[in-house]
């Protein structure tokens, strides 16, 4: 046998409170007891250390060891009687199944008292602690908190903001920009509500385990997802750009809206926004032809339709930006419209043809 995992009940609750008598030994004893204490006292935290120790016992049991689960009691008389009784109980487990390595299983610090008597007899791997969340004593609720901390979802949504906000605070206060303090900060809080609100989180989770499939399978993908990163970076900041040079040409006498703020930023950076999505589609495309995907149809127009897209908001923008001048600003609109209708006219009867000529080569392969 190569592990042994251990559950230890030091006050003997499976004995005085479940009738069972220990040593328990395999996962069909030990789950029984468990569920004979937990109906006697649903409340013990001894039942979910039994609970624990199956679970242990099932992932070594995945991972191909030779394993095996007992539970030991001590006595209800804690002390010299439940110490004694602990190492009487290890002493008969190791005669019938002989082993050096163990794991132990318990619910706080009173169980893991007994590591000596298991040391003196066992090389203890791993001490797993089984804690109830709804406990309510200060123990259980600093691991509650250990959990919650070491989880990565909680720690993205309370690390992060708490962090930036940090990081602002010091920058400005270190380049002595005090009253910018509050602006950055409310921008950021603003920006990360909308970043979860508008659930891009979920967009930028997917767009990393994208690049991580790509490159651990070798795609094009990798680079070009790379490539799209660098050109929304470039984006931004080629919007904040236009917006700084256009705010210094304005004269004094007028006071933009935020809207003028807007179309400004979009004029100036949806380009490259379009480019970054070209850039992960032709990814797309290039693996869905190096696999010979049937997903290679459906994308292929996809280009087509970003450039249309990205023509429509531009003239939007542009529209908003010369409103002052009707003519100019309707001319804009429409001609963006129109060259957007073509392309994904355009878009559609490309994927079209090269669907056709595929499925055609297809057939004159078959019949030949």
């Amino acid at each position: 046998m190569d592990i042994l995992v251990i559950c230890i009940d030091k006050d003997d609750d499976i004995g005085v409170k479940g009738g069972v008598k220990s040593p328990v030994i395999g996962r069909a004893a030990c789950l029984d007891a468990a569920c004979r204490l937990g109906t006697a006292d649903p409340e013990d935290s001894d039942t979910n250390t039994i609970f624990g120790g199956i679970q242990a016992f099932d992932q070594l049991k995945a991972e191909g060891h030779n394993v095996e689960l007992v539970c030991i009691a001590g006595h209800r008389e804690l002390g010299i009687k439940s110490d004694r009784a602990i190492a009487a109980q290890l002493d008969d487990i190791l005669l019938k199944y002989p082993t050096e390595r163990a794991i132990l299983v318990s619910d706080g610090a009173e169980d893991e008292s007994v590591l000596p008597i298991l040391q003196s007899r066992l090389k203890i791997e791993s001490v797993k602690r089984v804690v109830v969340k709804q406990a309510q004593n200060l123990e259980s609720t600093y691991y509650i908190i250990k959990q919650l901390i070491n989880d990565p979802k909680v720690a993205k949504v309370i690390f992060i903001p708490i962090g930036l906000i940090l990081l602002v605070y010091a920058a400005t206060t270190w380049i002595d920009w005090p009253n910018a303090t509050p602006i950055a900060i409310a921008l950021l809080l603003g920006g990360y509500l909308l970043y979860r609100g508008m659930g891009l989180d979920n967009l930028f989770d997917t767009f990393i385990f994208n690049m991580r499939r790509s490159f651990s399978e070798s795609k094009l993908t990798f680079v070009t997802y790379l490539l799209a990163l660098v050109l929304s970076i470039m984006a931004f900041i080629m919007g904040a750009w236009g917006v700084a040079q256009w705010q210094n040409d304005l004269p004094g006498v007028l006071s933009p809206g935020l809207l003028d703020y807007a179309a400004i930023f979009v004029s100036h950076s949806v380009l490259w926004f379009i480019a970054a999505f070209l850039a992960i589609v032709i990814g797309w495309i290039v693996d869905a032809y190096a696999d010979e995907s049937d997903t290679l149809y459906r994308y292929l127009s996809t280009p087509f339709f970003l450039l249309a897209g990205g023509l429509l908001i531009w003239g939007s923008s542009q529209y908003i930006l010369h409103m002052s001048n009707t003519v100019q600003a309707f001319e804009s609109l429409v001609i963006s419209i129109v060259l957007a209708v073509v392309v994904s006219y355009v878009g559609v009867q490309f994927a079209n043809q090269v669907r056709q000529i595929m499925q055609y080569r297809t057939v004159e392969v078959i019949d030949f």
